[in-house]
């Protein structure tokens, strides 16, 4: 029989995927940890995060590249969660 998978082995083995895998195993943790209660938003900030995505897509200005919207969203996420 292996041994247990260690941890920083499954670690290792996410940081060599491509980009997009790695973003779509971070969705899919992020969902299932919502989904099991462990992470909740306030119907408030919900609605700010809803709207301000929404805003965003129908904006008419030009795209930005894909890191840069990551990292605004990650930034209206952690803003509107440190208001709690």
């Amino acid at each position: 029989m292996g041994h247990p998978v260690k941890r920083d082995e499954v670690l290792e083995q996410i940081r060599a995927m491509p980009l997009e895998d790695r973003e779509y195993i971070e969705a899919a943790l992020l969902q299932e940890a919502f989904d099991a209660g462990r992470r909740a938003e306030t119907p408030d900030e919900l609605s700010e995060l809803v709207g301000r995505a929404t805003a965003a897509l129908n904006s008419s200005s030009p795209g930005i590249a894909r890191d840069e919207s990551i990292r605004r969203a990650q930034a209206t996420v952690a803003a509107v969660r440190t208001r709690r």
